[in-house]
């Protein structure tokens, strides 16, 4: 009996564990010119990933896809001089490091993103602790803005597509928006020979309108 209980465990704890790393997906939403979707999203620790459904109409023939994924990622550094160059890091704390693709109805990736980042340090403190002969040392937090953009993302037509972003986080919150502008094909002018040969044939029907009514 006490094996039965444990196996029974064991294959619940195992499924647990499955579900906390399937990607989570959220339901479609219609993706139209009016407006763009914007996601925002607050993730646990550990490594993640989700799934986001849209549908394009068919109000237009092709559509230019643009969308943008943004997070930070702060950390904490001590150093015993100014310039932190001996420095380590005490805590990290939002997302660490993420990805971001575009799939199509078959789950095919068709376009991913490209990460830019920057990082902004704060004025390193002074920080004393209060037991004997402790040795002061500086505290600084250094913070990194990361802009993941989608690119090299080919002319789209109506259907469902998918936005996969997945990445490792320490207890962070990532935000984004994806929109779609109608390509609209602009008018082709006609050419100057054609004109000429439309004016010289208003004047002939016009001189064969003459004669009629001359006879």
């Amino acid at each position: 009996m006490k094996q039965t209980k444990t196996a029974y465990l064991l294959t619940a704890c195992l499924a647990l564990a499955g579900a906390s790393h399937a990607p989570q997906a959220a339901a479609s939403t219609l993706l139209t010119p009016a407006s763009a979707t914007v996601i925002n999203n607050t993730v646990s620790t550990g490594a993640f990933e989700n799934i986001y459904n849209f549908v394009i109409d068919n109000v237009y023939d092709a559509y230019n896809l643009s969308g943008a994924v943004s997070f930070q990622n702060v950390q904490t550094l001590v150093s015993l001089t100014t310039d932190f160059s001996a420095g380590f890091v005490t805590s990290t704390s939002g997302i660490s490091n993420a990805s971001v693709e575009l799939l199509d109805s078959t789950s095919t990736v068709i376009a991913t993103g490209s990460l830019t980042s920057f990082a902004v340090a704060s004025t390193p403190e002074l920080v004393t602790l209060p037991f004997p002969n402790s040795t002061p040392f500086y505290q600084e937090l250094l913070t990194t803005y990361n802009l993941i953009s989608l690119n090299n993302i080919p002319v789209l037509g109506a259907g469902s597509y998918q936005l996969a972003i997945k990445g490792q986080s320490n207890g962070g919150t990532y935000t984004g928006s994806i929109s779609v502008s109608p390509i609209i094909p602009s008018a082709v002018p006609l050419p100057t020979a054609t004109w000429l040969f439309l004016t010289g044939l208003v004047g002939v029907l016009g001189l064969k309108r003459r004669k009629t009514l001359a006879a």
